[in-house]
C-alpha cells in the first residue's frame, strides 16, 4: 500500500487600478431588479478581491492486493484551483463617468438615422448629430439622452475550483493480457460566467421598445463566478501483447457531463434569470467513445547489411468511434419573429414538440434533414419556451488512422525518423452538427463535414 498526502496554496491576487476602476454598483430595493434599476456606475478601490484561503489538499493511494504484482487498485481526490480569465479587468477601461460607448437604435427608441456616404468636406463627414446624443452625465453616471453598454464585475467573485476523484482497478490475466476497470468523476464550482442583468421578460411586448431594468444603461454584462458543472464516468480497458513486437490496447469511456454554461456566453440565456433552466448536458458531452490502438514493430531485417536501409520500420494505427454531441434548438430572429420572451435577446428555445421526434437518425436524414420547424411550436409571446437546452445529439464520429515510419540510424547518438500519416485513412464522411436555428432554411440539415482524407510527411532528426 502506497498512500500519498499533499496540499497546495493558490493565491492568484486581484485586480486593483488605483483611482480609475470603474464598476456597476447597485442601489437600494426590496428585490434583485429594483436594485439593478437604482444602481449607478462608481469609481472603485478595486473590481473584486480574490479568496486568500485557497488551500487544494489532495490525496491519492495505491494497493498491491496479494503482494503478487497481479491485482491493484489506485483512487485519488483532489482539489485544484484557477486563476480569473484575464476580460474580467477590462471593464474599468470602458465604463463611465471617464469613457462610454453610446448605443442608439430603433429598440431603443432612437429612429432619427440616416444611412448613406459622407462627405468629408464637411462638419461631422456630412452626418448630422443625432439629437438624442448630448454632453453630460445622468444620475446614474450614463450619458444624458442615449444608453451605455457597461461591463461589470461581481465583487464577490470567487476563486473557480474543481475537485477530481478516482477509482480503478488493475488485473493482470496474464504475462501479457492486462484488464482495467476506472470511475472517474469531477465537479467544478464557482466557474466563470457571464451574462445581461439588465434585461428581463416581457420587456417588448407593450411598445416593441427596449426598456430593461435601468433605463442609463442598454446591457450590463455582469462577470460572475456562479457556474457549477459535474462529470460521472467510467473507462474499460484491455492492453495486449501478442509478441514483443506487437501491442493492441482498446479503450471504452462512457459517462455524462451536466453544466449550465458550456456552449455558448450566458448573456446568450434564453432567460437570465433563470439559471436552472439552462441546466443540461454540456454541449461537448460525448457519452460513449471507443478507442482501439495498435503499434507493430516491423520484425524484419533486424540484422545483416541490410538492416539500415530496409529495417526499424514500425506501423501504427488507431481507431475511435464516439456518440455525437448534443444540439440546440434555437430561434435566432429579432423580435417580433424571434425573441419569444420579449427580453430584447434572441436565443430563445421553442416548445418541446407535441409528440415524440424519433432520434435513430441514419447519415442520410441528417442530409434530408431530421427534424422540421414545424414540429416545435412558438411559446406565447413573452413566456419562455419549455424545451430543454441540448435536447437532441447529433451525428457520431468514426475515424481510422493510419503511420509508416522508419528510423534511419546516423550514429549511436543520431538518428532520421522518416513518417508518413494517413488521417481519415478510409475517408469516411464525419457530418457536422446540423443546423439548429429556427429561422434558418437549412434546419435540421447537415451542411458541412469534418475533414477528408488527408496525408502527411515529415522528417525527425533525434539525438
Amino acid at each position: 500500500m502506497t498512500l500519498t498526502l499533499g496540499v497546495r496554496y493558490e493565491n492568484f491576487g486581484h485586480v486593483k487600478v488605483p483611482n480609475d476602476a470603474r464598476n456597476f454598483v447597485r442601489g437600494a430595493g426590496a428585490d434583485i431588479a429594483q436594485r439593478i434599476a437604482s444602481g449607478r456606475v462608481e469609481i472603485v478601490p478595486e473590481m473584486y478581491r480574490t479568496s486568500n484561503k485557497n488551500f487544494a489538499p489532495r490525496v491519492g493511494f495505491a494497493w498491491d492486493i496479494g503482494g503478487k504484482a497481479r491485482t491493484s487498485v489506485r483512487g485519488g481526490y483532489g482539489i485544484a484551483y484557477d486563476r480569473q480569465p484575464g476580460i474580467i479587468s477590462q471593464p474599468y477601461a470602458t465604463n463611465p463617468p471617464l469613457r462610454a460607448t453610446a448605443t442608439l437604435g430603433l429598440l431603443l427608441g432612437s429612429p432619427n438615422f440616416i444611412y448613406s456616404l459622407g462627405d468629408p468636406s464637411k462638419p461631422y463627414l456630412g452626418y448630422p448629430v443625432e439629437s438624442q446624443l448630448r454632453l453630460g452625465l445622468d444620475e446614474r453616471n450614463g450619458i444624458k439622452g442615449a444608453r451605455v453598454a457597461l461591463g461589470a464585475v461581481d465583487p464577490n467573485m470567487r476563486s473557480p475550483h474543481l475537485q477530481n476523484w478516482s477509482l480503478g482497478v488493475q488485473h493482470s490475466v496474464s504475462p501479457k493480457t492486462v484488464v482495467e476497470v476506472n470511475y472517474l468523476g469531477s465537479a467544478g464550482h464557482h466557474l466563470y460566467d457571464q451574462r445581461d442583468i439588465n434585461r428581463y421578460t416581457g420587456d417588448l411586448l407593450l411598445d416593441s421598445r427596449f426598456d430593461g431594468l435601468n433605463p442609463s444603461f442598454s446591457s450590463i454584462t455582469l462577470y460572475e463566478t456562479d457556474g457549477n458543472s459535474v462529470y460521472h464516468g467510467g473507462t474499460a480497458q484491455v492492453r495486449h501483447s501478442m509478441r514483443s513486437d506487437l501491442t493492441l490496447r482498446a479503450a471504452l469511456t462512457f459517462g455524462k457531463s451536466i453544466d449550465e454554461t458550456s456552449g455558448f456566453r450566458t448573456s446568450q440565456w434564453q432567460d437570465v434569470n433563470d439559471r436552472r433552466a439552462e441546466r443540461a448536458v454540456s454541449s461537448y458531452d460525448v457519452s460513449r467513445k471507443l478507442t482501439v490502438v495498435g503499434l507493430w514493430n516491423m520484425p524484419f531485417f533486424k540484422h545483416g547489411r541490410i538492416a539500415r536501409a530496409l529495417g526499424d520500420w514500425q506501423l501504427s494505427s488507431s481507431a475511435i468511434l464516439e456518440s455525437g454531441q448534443p444540439i440546440n434548438i434555437t430561434q435566432n430572429a429579432a423580435w417580433p419573429q424571434g425573441d419569444f420572451n420579449a427580453d430584447g435577446r434572441n436565443e430563445d428555445r421553442p416548445n418541446a414538440p407535441s409528440s415524440t421526434i424519433k432520434t435513430d437518425w441514419q447519415r442520410s436524414d441528417y442530409l434530408r434533414g431530421i427534424m422540421k420547424i414545424s414540429e416545435f411550436p412558438a411559446p406565447l409571446r413573452g413566456t419562455n419556451g419549455n424545451l430543454g437546452r441540448n435536447a437532441y445529439r447529433g451525428p457520431g464520429h468514426a475515424q481510422i488512422d493510419f503511420s509508416l515510419a522508419k528510423r534511419f540510424r546516423v550514429n549511436e547518438r543520431l538518428s532520421l525518423q522518416a513518417r508518413m500519416d494517413a488521417f481519415n485513412a478510409l475517408n469516411r464522411v464525419n457530418l457536422n452538427n446540423p443546423v439548429t436555428a429556427l429561422n434558418n432554411t437549412n434546419f435540421g440539415r447537415s451542411t458541412g463535414s469534418a475533414i477528408p482524407r488527408a496525408f502527411q510527411a515529415g522528417l525527425r532528426l533525434e539525438f
